[in-house]
């Protein structure tokens, strides 16, 4: 068992830790309502206000990227010691996501259960404001594939894992992972609140609680931040490949 879940030291440093509570309350709550009144006019206009859902993503991207620079560093500097080991482990994680996201879709699918909805909320990102995944990489499919995969990543990794995640596994990792399903709720409850459309925002948690699940793992079981980033960015770059040749076309 210690082998599968093995001891985790690596987080970032409290001052980092404690920085991120700002972020979370502009990133999910002040931002996303600042975004209409910036979209005054054009909201409904879906092929120019989806640069505002792109202009969050990466403006969240950024934002993490500078809080974290000192500790993606630190932990980049430990990935270039052993290129092979978390090579293997970024292309396993990507595999048991794989196969965690075709079952989950193929049992809602058959159960007849929200699929399309589930399908909407696919890639994986941190919150959505004016446009879903989905809708995003079918409006523009190179820019959004690009954001998704390069700046969703970091604000995933950072917003959740280093701030939620890494600093309760090295004591409790059972503690931890409760903890993940618990704050990645919040911001599809934050979703409800807003702007309603309950059934959406419960699929979006539904389909990306096991890719949260599975990243966090290789976190732990690499004890390195950047095989959950890696991991994350190489799934959501597959989803936006393969809902674009498959659904989109």
């Amino acid at each position: 068992m210690s082998k599968l879940f093995p001891s985790m030291s690596s987080k970032p440093e409290k001052i980092q830790i404690f920085a991120t509570i700002p972020c979370w309350l502009w990133v999910f709550v002040l931002l996303p309502m600042f975004m209409p009144f910036v979209g005054l006019g054009i909201w409904d206009q879906w092929e120019i206000s989806v640069y505002l859902e792109i202009f969050y993503h990466v403006a969240n991207g950024l934002l993490m990227l500078v809080l974290m620079l000192g500790y993606l560093k630190e932990e980049w500097f430990m990935v270039t010691t052993d290129v092979p080991y978390y090579l293997k482990h970024i292309l396993l994680t990507v595999g048991l996501i794989a196969g965690a996201e075709l079952v989950l879709l193929g049992t809602l699918f058959l159960c007849d259960f929200h699929f399309a909805d589930a399908l909407e909320c696919l890639p994986m990102t941190e919150m959505s404001v004016s446009h879903t995944p989905l809708f995003l990489v079918n409006l523009e499919p190179i820019l959004g594939t690009v954001v998704l995969s390069f700046f969703v990543p970091i604000s995933v990794c950072a917003l959740f894992y280093c701030f939620a995640f890494a600093p309760l596994c090295y004591k409790r990792p059972w503690l931890a992972y409760v903890c993940i399903a618990l704050i990645t709720l919040i911001p599809s409850i934050i979703d409800i609140l807003w702007r309603g459309g309950a059934v959406l925002a419960w699929c979006a948690y539904l389909v990306r609680l096991p890719i949260h699940l599975l990243a966090c793992w290789s976190y732990q079981k690499t004890d390195n931040v950047w095989t959950p980033i890696v991991s994350l960015s190489i799934t959501n770059l597959l989803l936006s490949i393969v809902l674009q040749v498959f659904l989109l076309r």
